[in-house]
């Protein structure tokens, strides 16, 4: 009988340690479900203070990172977040919050000059989209102006025409020696190239009028529209320049026989 209540008696002791180690020293995990969740809103569209408040008054904390171009959200509010609109949070999480930084603008570059390709290529990594058009603007080949003009700050997207001369072909300057000074513009004219400089050697001894120096030479390659200089001999039309052309002639014209004041000094 005594050996049947000490059993007993240490199964109730027992039993009793056992339950209050349970509860002390491992007690029960949280019930997941029994923690309130917040569905986190849109805040697209919404001022930065505006947004802070809205999640402060759900208890929930906000969080500035970086800035990004829009086109149609104003600078200052918010163009991103994360967690995305709808997902669910606990009170004290974090929502971050992107700023839009406004209108992304560029500054047309001045491209005249460059090759054409080279024009477009940088008119695209700048974010412009581009129209090329062909030109007969200008005899040398490569980009000749935008539209709008160089220096133009656009909002992007924004879309700039590139003008591009392909060039004038290239041609055999003529023959002027002995020609008539009166002929050379429409001879020039014939094969695309244009009178340049014409100037005059008063002590000349050939046929007055007539080209004694031409530059480029005969049979050069010129651009088309490219100009050709000339000296002739005699003196200019206008009386009233005479002393000076001849002086300027000295420089550039070589000595012809029995003219020992043309030839050039040194």
């Amino acid at each position: 009988m005594k050996l049947l209540r000490a059993v007993l008696l240490f199964a109730v002791l027992f039993g009793a340690g056992y339950l209050y180690a349970a509860v002390r020293l491992f007690p029960a995990a949280e019930d997941p479900t029994d923690v309130d969740f917040t569905e986190i809103p849109d805040l697209t569209g919404v001022s930065l203070a505006e947004a802070g408040e809205r999640l402060s008054a759900l208890g929930l904390v906000s969080a500035e990172q970086g800035r990004l171009h829009h086109g149609e959200i104003p600078a200052g509010a918010v163009v991103a977040q994360r967690p995305l609109p709808g997902q669910l949070a606990r009170a004290g999480d974090t929502v971050v919050l992107t700023a839009s930084a406004g209108i992304e603008t560029r500054r047309v570059p001045d491209l005249a000059g460059l090759p054409g390709g080279e024009a477009a290529t940088l008119l695209t990594r700048l974010g412009f989209e581009i129209d090329i058009e062909e030109t007969d603007e200008s005899a040398v080949a490569g980009a000749i102006r935008t539209e709008p003009a160089a220096g133009t700050s656009l909002p992007l997207p924004a879309r700039v025409r590139l003008f591009v001369s392909q060039g004038k072909a290239i041609v055999s300057v003529p023959d002027l020696q002995g020609r008539h000074v009166d002929d050379l513009e429409l001879l020039l004219e014939e094969v695309d190239l244009r009178l340049g400089a014409v100037r005059y050697q008063v002590e000349a001894p050939e046929v007055q009028g007539r080209v004694i120096f031409q530059s480029p030479a005969p049979g050069s390659a010129l651009r088309g529209e490219g100009l050709v200089s000339v000296i002739v001999a005699g003196t200019p039309p206008d009386s009233a320049t005479a002393d000076l052309t001849r002086d300027a002639a000295r420089d550039t014209v070589p000595a012809t026989p029995g003219d020992r004041e043309g030839q050039v000094e040194g």
